[in-house]
């Protein structure tokens, strides 16, 4: 009966330990995972708050070269140059083909020392029709270097105040065959910065 009863009491008070433990460590589990849950709510909620958002835009840079008037002047600009010094080397070449022609035919019947002087003519003529091809090439190069470099500039200072104006963070390049090889047409704002910028080069004017 004794042993009876000390089963009993061993068995009760092992139940009673049992609840003890499980109400000790259960709500601490539960309060760690609604301390968990509240600071991931928390974390969204900051991350909701204050996102890092950038507001960028593209524009394509073929078409604004093609319709931006300030590009357009400097292309017609640059085309001018290149034929005027065309021209004149067309012209040496025309004068260095008459010579020789005349040589040709003349020769028959020249002495050795006229055909001298004439094939020396003809010589120096070359040499003139090289260096000035060359002093033209080297002439044209820089000031396309030069127009280049002051309509980059001037036209980097248009874009700085409308990007800005407009409230974007980026304004990117795009073209067929760059860097960029994707582009959502949903950021297209090329028709409008073409506006702009003919807006802002009329100023110059």
């Amino acid at each position: 009966m004794k042993k009876s009863t000390h089963l009993v009491l061993y068995a009760i008070l092992f139940t009673c330990i049992s609840i003890l433990l499980i109400k000790q460590f259960v709500p601490n589990k539960v309060d760690s995972r609604s301390t968990v849950t509240k600071n991931t709510f928390e974390k969204k909620e900051i991350a909701k708050e204050s996102p890092l958002r950038l507001n960028i835009a593209y524009v394509n840079s073929d078409t604004v070269s093609k319709y931006y008037n300030y590009a357009k002047k400097l292309q017609k600009s640059l085309s001018t140059k290149r034929d005027e010094a065309e021209g004149q080397i067309k012209n040496k070449y025309s004068s260095y083909e008459v010579l020789v022609r005349e040589f040709e035919k003349a020769s028959p019947i020249m002495g050795d020392r006229e055909k001298m002087e004439k094939a020396q003519k003809i010589r120096m003529l070359e040499q003139e029709i090289m260096k000035v091809e060359q002093q033209l090439s080297q002439q044209l190069s820089s000031e396309e270097l030069r127009l280049t470099e002051k309509y980059i500039l001037k036209t980097n200072e248009f874009m700085q105040e409308i990007g800005k104006n407009l409230g974007f963070d980026y304004v990117m390049s795009y073209r067929v065959g760059g860097a960029m090889l994707y582009a959502n047409s949903e950021f297209d704002i090329t028709l409008e910065i073409i506006e702009l910028l003919n807006q802002k080069y009329d100023t110059l004017k």
